[in-house]
């Protein structure tokens, strides 16, 4: 089955100003036959050339506003994850946006039919002409007024399709704030080519991974942006892809914690948001990992440990996703989780 991702690549949205730029390309090289019974009547002439470029003008922008509309209905019956993704970006619902497109088209093929029968029942060249500009200029209207809109489209769709495949019969999250290693154990534990660097928010988008279970199927491993230890009216879009990906995604999330002393936020503040991603997948679903123990001092190293299981009501696993230290280990949990999930009845 094609994923959400493959079916918007196809799909290219004009902007108004695009739109406009083609139209007028469109009819400026324009020719509209004319039949023989015409050729002596240079007013009926003109009106067959002007209901010709009228056409031509509503088709575009009426295909146009088609695909739009297409391509809202195809995010609407998605994923959640992608119709948040949606609400995210255009600050409106998928089947409200769909309602009104579909308004506007078809008042947009009355207007284009008004138009028409004016021109035909003109008079003169001067008038058709007038009722022409006055249609085209109506047609046009319809997409300018909605071009806000059809930009966040535009940008939803552009989101969407640098998405990876996230399908899977375990879908785990490999959550944390940023720079806590998150992509070093996504690469190391999967075929992934995460962007590894030494600055926070290295991932902007999310990153997937896959664990193949030999002849049963695949986990799904999601690296996302990290969280940073503040209210959700602060959070940048970045992280509200990783609080999408982890509300509508995640059959199990795995919490990664950086004790070590380059370490750019404190125990406290990833404990906080922590209990935010426990809240999220609930506390069932949730495995605390201590990772870059071999750069830790092991004095600081047992105090997290403590302060964590204590925290947590959880023991955390203790790895090196640099040096591979615990990851086979890391890796059998996530399988047990599999097979825990596709035996349940």
């Amino acid at each position: 089955m094609t994923s959400l991702p493959d079916k918007v690549k196809k799909y290219y949205i004009k902007t108004y100003d695009e739109l406009y730029t083609y139209i007028d390309s469109k009819l400026r090289k324009a020719t509209i036959p004319v039949s023989p019974r015409l050729r002596r009547d240079k007013t009926a002439q003109l009106k067959n050339a002007l209901l010709g470029k009228l056409a031509i003008a509503y088709n575009i922008v009426d295909k146009e506003l088609e695909k739009i509309i297409s391509i809202v209905e195809e995010i609407e019956k998605s994923h959640p994850f992608y119709v948040e993704i949606y609400r995210m970006i255009t600050g409106t619902d998928p089947g409200i946006t769909a309602k009104k497109l579909r308004i506007a088209r078809r008042n947009l093929r009355r207007i284009y039919h008004e138009y028409r029968l004016n021109i035909k029942n003109s008079y003169s060249g001067k008038e058709a002409a007038g009722h022409f500009k006055a249609g085209l200029g109506r047609i046009l209207s319809f997409y300018k007024r909605s071009n806000q809109l059809i930009q966040a489209i535009k940008k939803v769709v552009v989101e969407i399709a640098k998405l990876p495949d996230i399908s899977g019969d375990l879908i785990v999250i490999i959550a944390g704030m940023p720079q806590v290693g998150k992509s070093t154990i996504i690469r190391s534990l999967t075929n992934a080519e995460p962007e590894i660097g030494n600055y926070p928010f290295t991932t902007k988008n999310i990153i997937v991974g896959h664990i193949i279970v030999e002849h049963l199927g695949k986990i799904t491993l999601i690296d996302t942006p990290g969280l940073l230890d503040r209210p959700q009216s602060m959070r940048n879009e970045i992280e509200n892809k990783a609080i999408l990906a982890i509300k509508h995604l995640a059959d199990k999330a795995v919490y990664v914690f950086d004790p070590s002393p380059q370490s750019y936020y404190t125990l406290n503040e990833q404990l906080r948001v922590y209990r935010e991603v426990e809240e999220l997948v609930g506390s069932e679903n949730i495995l605390p990992v201590i990772n870059k123990i071999d750069i830790t001092p092991r004095q600081l190293l047992e105090k997290t440990h403590q302060s964590i299981t204590r925290e947590t009501d959880k023991k955390p696993l203790l790895i090196s996703a640099l040096r591979g230290d615990g990851l086979e280990e890391l890796k059998n949990i996530l399988i047990r989780f599999f097979m825990e999930k596709n035996q349940s009845p």
